[in-house]
């Protein structure tokens, strides 16, 4: 069966092929009567648009390519739906792809998007954060944006939360309700995020008064495994550990599970809080006190971020920092 083509549907509508193609290509000077007459048209013919010989007269595809370190993890689901939602109301199609957090990998699926001549880039909580990575995307002239966590050199276009005053917010929440020695569980300093939210920690130490205790501040990678491991080490050889903030909600759920498999009550034992405020927090069998990060509209500034970038390359960077809340719960 012939596949139906514009031709068609000017043919059946009495109209020229230049009209049915700015209805589709989404141009001005044509009524709206005409416009809802082309698409009711090509529905019924099944008409599908050439996306690609379209991009290749307009020098673009209306894709955006998604890079994060991994989607399975439970703290992406509502940034990636913030991105895919701002995307589709701007008419473009979303190109995701998987690092495992190894800067390698990343490098390989940046050139791979680039390959499908994306129309822009969004890097989530991105590995490529060095300064010769920035000046290799800033080479290649295609519009990208850092989510999440930021990049080294921040003369570049970037979306992430306030992690330096959420972890102040936290600190001094714990302080102000009875814990003085905080044990802080934080992820490996790869991460920038990680390196805000420790400055937020001894910030609201010093506000009370407390002096900084490098010995109760450890760095192990943000798996439930490791903090698991780390946690039940404190609790055989340290003395007093009756406070405990972990650097992300993944790590806070194998703390807490060492907790309570070495038969401690949480939190009139212990307390626990974390950061980001994953689904899973709230459920949990304490359920978690942890630092809210506004995901979804992480992901969907994100976006409008990148649209700005690609329809005036020449536009100066821009960083938004969005401000995170805290969600109190049992586990403190």
């Amino acid at each position: 069966m012939k596949k139906p083509t514009m031709e068609d549907i000017a043919k059946e509508l009495g109209i020229s092929k230049m009209t049915v193609s700015k209805v589709f290509n989404d141009k001005p000077a044509v009524s709206k009567e005409t416009r809802e007459k082309v698409l009711e048209v090509a529905k019924r013919l099944n008409y599908t648009r050439n996306t690609i010989a379209g991009s290749m007269r307009s020098q673009t595809t209306k894709t955006i390519g998604l890079i994060i370190s991994d989607s399975s993890y439970s703290f992406f689901p509502n940034v990636i739906k913030g991105i895919e939602d701002c995307a589709v109301s701007n008419g473009y199609a979303l190109l995701l792809c998987n690092t495992n957090g190894d800067h390698t990998t990343e490098k390989e699926k940046i050139d791979l998007l680039l390959s499908k001549r994306v129309d822009g880039l969004i890097l989530a909580a991105s590995t490529f954060i060095n300064k010769e990575d920035i000046s290799y995307l800033s080479s290649i002239g295609t519009p990208f944006v850092y989510a999440i966590r930021i990049p080294l050199d921040e003369r570049v276009d970037y979306v992430a939360n306030n992690n330096y005053w959420g972890a102040f917010m936290m600190i001094d929440y714990l302080v102000r309700t009875g814990s003085k020695r905080i044990h802080f569980i934080n992820m490996m300093s790869v991460s920038t995020s990680a390196n805000k939210r420790l400055e937020g920690y001894k910030k609201a130490l010093k506000k009370h008064g407390i002096p900084y205790d490098e010995r109760i501040v450890c760095k192990v990678d943000h798996t439930i495994e490791a903090a698991y491991t780390h946690m039940k080490k404190l609790l055989l050889y340290e003395e007093d550990v009756s406070a405990v903030f972990c650097g992300c909600d993944i790590m806070a759920v194998g703390a807490m599970q060492a907790a309570l498999d070495m038969g401690y009550k949480i939190p009139s034992d212990v307390r626990i809080a974390s950061y980001d405020d994953i689904e899973l927090a709230q459920y949990l069998q304490v359920p978690l006190t942890t630092v809210n990060q506004p995901k979804y509209d992480i992901g969907q500034r994100s976006v409008e971020l990148l649209i700005k970038k690609i329809n005036d390359p020449s536009k100066e960077p821009e960083a938004i920092i969005l401000e995170p809340e805290l969600s109190i719960r049992k586990s403190t």
